[in-house]
């Protein structure tokens, strides 16, 4: 009972720190602070995500083959992801012909841009967690 107690404490208060720091981010104008401190967080871990490559490598576990295809399988993935997070719609906006006392002006038309993804990156954000979430149970 005083784990459960002092585990959740200290998760709680640890992701509310972390909330009050990316709104404090985004505040400065720093950019985006969630998504700044999740890209942090996946940086720092890639030198071990690498070195652990390096060892199943040296060990025969996998063949470099294996872990050039990951890598380029990791790029389309992500350039994938890129691709629909930029995705617009441009709906077509016509505006009539105006005219002011003698004179007229023509018609213009501009465009409406309407994003796909409107959530932002949180959905692939969430699905990685998905994804990792097996793991973390073995």
């Amino acid at each position: 009972p005083g784990f459960v107690f002092t585990a959740t404490v200290s998760l709680v208060t640890g992701t509310m720190f972390l909330m009050w720091l990316g709104e404090q981010i985004s505040e400065r104008g720093i950019g985006n602070g969630i998504s700044i401190i999740i890209f942090a967080s996946i940086v720092a871990g890639l030198p071990s995500a690498l070195g652990g490559t390096a060892q199943l490598v040296s060990d025969g576990s996998i063949q470099g083959w294996q872990v050039l295809a990951i890598l380029v399988v990791a790029l389309l993935v992500t350039a994938f992801v890129v691709y629909v997070e930029r995705a617009q719609r441009r709906i077509p906006i016509h505006h009539a012909r105006r005219q002011m006392g003698r004179r007229g002006y023509s018609a213009q038309t501009q465009h409406l841009p309407l994003k796909l993804n409107m959530s932002g990156v949180i959905p692939p954000i969430f699905a990685s967690s998905l994804i990792l979430f097996p793991a973390s149970m073995v």
